[in-house]
């Protein structure tokens, strides 16, 4: 089974008033998850950032109340580019592979197992 992704965003970061337009966004807070189930374990990883936005003044403003997290995802996407999307995808999908079969595992060294039970 291939990874799930999904975004969190919040807080967003807001100009009073900019270009005449009140609460302009200029700051995303967000939070990419990746989660994938192999039988009864769910795996998860996360990539997390801010990103800056931009309201270029006389284009369709939405107002804060009314703002989505899939249109601020979606600005969020377009300023990163489709690429680094990509890439932060493939990054989480590696995390999760890396969880489901390590590449590295940390043991105790052979010398130190512990005493007995019932020795002093």
């Amino acid at each position: 089974m291939a990874a799930t992704y999904f975004w969190t965003i919040n807080p967003l970061e807001a100009y009073p008033t900019a270009s005449g337009e009140s609460d302009v966004v200029f700051t995303a807070h967000w939070q990419l998850h990746a989660t994938e189930t192999v039988g009864e374990t769910v795996y998860n990883a996360q990539s997390i950032g801010t990103q800056g936005v931009t309201y270029t003044s006389g284009s369709a403003f939405v107002p804060f109340e009314e703002l989505t997290l899939e249109l601020v995802q979606g600005w969020v996407e377009n300023a990163m580019g489709t690429g680094s999307v990509d890439n932060m995808k493939a990054s989480l999908a590696t995390q999760i592979a890396n969880q489901i079969n390590p590449p590295v595992v940390t043991l105790q060294s052979p010398w130190l197992t512990p005493a007995p039970t019932g020795s002093i």
